[in-house]
């Protein structure tokens, strides 16, 4: 018997697996699932097993990820009309996509409308909107923050958050006070009191100075680390996510997309890193960064 790892779609699962010899053949029946590698390896060490092999990240995608990141640097620079081409589409299709996640009812061509025509949406509220102009002007604070020779300090996090909730509640910007519960999750987040400590060490991995897949590993680590101190009251995944890019960006990157559609994959991802199996999220964040570097490229050609 053996555990083996397998992917469905942009889901990590494991099986233990029985060969056994029928009729002169070899075959294998799978006889137990696991959701996360900690299920697959504690039953390995109860068992007497040999754990699955873990990568963050597999080989062929890092790979793949490192020749392209190779390819972009030897185009660049860009031209300026093609970079101010793909701010303004991933502009619209960032904003859009983060705020769907957390239940923003504007669509794609209604954010596009709001953000590029300052229009107004009938049927929606006045807090959807917000979120949508408030999360362009964020993008802009990350740009800039991007550009900066110094590291980012726990002001310029403070900042970028009250700059995602501006006018939409009065503690933007202000660590939650209270315990947090998340809905639909088992993990509690820690006391309020531990939430400035614990910030620092995502400030330590948001200014780390590895670089190529090192540099998507770390931003994988520091997205699931904020999300699981949870230190604001709300705003907390589109936080988590715009300092996703600003790491990568460091490293040379372009900005990723996570997408609405993707959203119980990428949850489900969050929910086994809290159980100590961050190869689902690495590796959902590690396609991603593909596929915007896929993006740059077309481009760029």
């Amino acid at each position: 018997m053996f555990v083996r790892k397998k992917r469905k779609g942009n889901t990590v699962y494991y099986e233990l697996v029985r060969t056994v010899r029928r009729q002169g053949k070899v075959r294998q029946e799978v006889l137990k699932y696991f959701s996360s590698l900690g299920e697959a390896t504690e039953y390995c060490e109860k068992h007497g097993l040999k754990p699955p092999k873990h990568e963050l990240i597999e080989r062929p995608l890092a790979s793949r990820i490192t020749k392209k990141l190779g390819r972009l640097n030897s185009l660049r620079p860009l031209p300026q009309s093609t970079l101010e081409s793909l701010r303004e589409k991933l502009e619209v299709e960032m904003t859009y996509h983060s705020n769907a996640i957390e239940g923003n009812r504007l669509t794609l061509r209604e954010t596009w409308l709001v953000l590029k025509r300052g229009m107004t949406i009938g049927g929606k509220s006045v807090e959807e909107h917000l979120e949508a102009t408030n999360h362009r002007e964020a993008i802009l604070l990350l740009r800039g923050l991007a550009r900066r020779a110094q590291n980012v300090s726990e002001a310029d996090v403070l900042k970028l958050h009250a700059v995602i909730l501006d006018k939409i509640r009065l503690d933007a910007g202000q660590y939650r006070r209270g315990r947090a519960f998340i809905a639909g999750a088992k993990h509690v987040p820690p006391s309020p009191k531990l939430v400035p400590e614990l910030v620092k060490e995502v400030l330590q991995g948001l200014n780390s100075g590895s670089e190529g897949i090192d540099a998507v590993i770390s931003a994988s680590r520091l997205h699931h680390r904020l999300a699981w101190i949870h230190p604001f009251t709300d705003g907390n995944g589109r936080l988590a996510r715009l300092l996703t890019n600003l790491r990568l960006m460091h490293a040379g990157f372009p900005p990723i997309v996570l997408r609405k559609p993707e959203r119980r994959a990428y949850y489900s991802a969050l929910e086994k890193a809290d159980a100590g199996d961050l190869a689902p999220l690495t590796t959902f964040i590690a396609k991603h960064v593909e596929e915007a570097l896929d993006l740059y490229l077309e481009a760029a050609s």
